[in-house]
């Protein structure tokens, strides 16, 4: 490991610690153990089964995004997801998207860029629409200040987002002109990568390039997370929160959203945090709350970790491409510093 590598992982070790103190202030943890112990496991089981259809949904999102420049099978898709999903779980700054690229061109000879260009795609789709689910929840139902000022920031950055995007698609080559100007500003020994990296994205929008395509992703996204936000609530009737369903909406919202911007591996702390803050304002004690956030992540995490690792093996490919694939990120976010 690296200094920066390590500076990274202190950081986000001290990020996780920070809200998880937050999380769990002024909580009386025999109550949170009381919550876990009182949960009724079926609700739990159940909620196995929109998870996986929502990666499942994922994964043909992923699909449609990346024809433009890579055919895979569904299940290839899906098998790469999960790998992602599960490297980001273990491994800090979401190095998982870099795993994904670098599967995808080992096996399928596409741009490493490209590819990564296609992942920006989606984490600006599931932030547009987890902006709104936050935002419907707070405009019909209310909230604290904690979670306006988080619907604010993210929501604003991910329209802001969503429209240079869409303007790219639409226009590439006069994007491509104006973007290129703007890297003047960047250091002239890594300008030419940079040029090389913004023609590959760019190139990578193919499928973005019409109201189908922009219809057919956004539908995915907005699928697939109401799917995660039915296994956030089936969760919930485990712990017997007693929530509408729709609520939990805002969950989905607020705890993904909180974890938008890479930190901590897994997002360990600020999920759990916010998570607990939507509940706490709608009604749930604290402690019933923190015991269902981290429970929540905690089923969340593992079964995608441990399907990843399988799969892994399974492709013949050893958890050694996950830090190989960390060493590669780390290496190639130096390069461009």
């Amino acid at each position: 490991m690296n200094g920066r590598s390590g500076l990274r992982a202190l950081l986000g070790l001290l990020v996780s610690a920070l809200f998880l103190v937050l999380l769990l202030r002024q909580v009386d943890l025999g109550e949170v153990w009381d919550a876990l112990r009182g949960v009724e496991w079926p609700w739990l089981v159940g909620a196995a089964v929109p998870f996986a259809l929502g990666l499942w949904l994922r994964a043909l999102r992923w699909r449609l995004v990346l024809r433009s420049s890579v055919e895979l099978t569904q299940g290839e898709a899906t098998s790469l997801v999960v790998i992602g999903y599960a490297a980001n779980n273990l491994l800090p700054v979401r190095a998982g998207e870099v795993v994904r690229a670098v599967l995808v061109e080992q096996r399928h000879g596409g741009s490493r860029m490209q590819v990564l260009g296609t992942i920006v795609v989606e984490r600006i789709f599931d932030g547009l629409v987890l902006a709104l689910f936050l935002a419907v929840m707070l405009a019909t139902a209310g909230g604290n200040d904690v979670l306006q000022l988080l619907a604010l920031v993210m929501g604003l950055g991910f329209v802001v987002a969503t429209a240079v995007l869409a303007w790219i698609a639409a226009a590439p080559e006069t994007a491509n002109r104006w973007l290129v100007r703007l890297l003047g500003v960047v250091p002239a020994r890594v300008r030419p990568e940079a040029r090389r990296w913004l023609g590959s994205f760019i190139a990578g929008l193919g499928q973005l390039r019409g109201l189908r395509g922009w219809s057919a992703v956004l539908l995915a996204t907005a699928g697939s997370w109401g799917l995660e936000a039915v296994a956030y609530w089936l969760i919930g009737e485990g712990f017997g929160l007693g929530l509408d369903p729709w609520l939990y909406l805002g969950v989905a919202g607020a705890a993904n959203l909180a974890i938008a911007a890479p930190s901590t591996a897994g997002g360990i702390g600020p999920f759990e945090f916010f998570a607990r803050e939507v509940l706490v304002v709608f009604g749930a004690t604290s402690a019933a709350a923190a015991a269902y956030a981290l429970a929540l992540h905690v089923l969340i995490l593992l079964p995608v970790v441990i399907a990843g690792l399988v799969l892994l093996w399974k492709n013949q490919l050893g958890v050694g491409v996950l830090t190989h694939t960390d060493r590669l990120a780390a290496t190639e976010m130096e390069s461009v510093s």
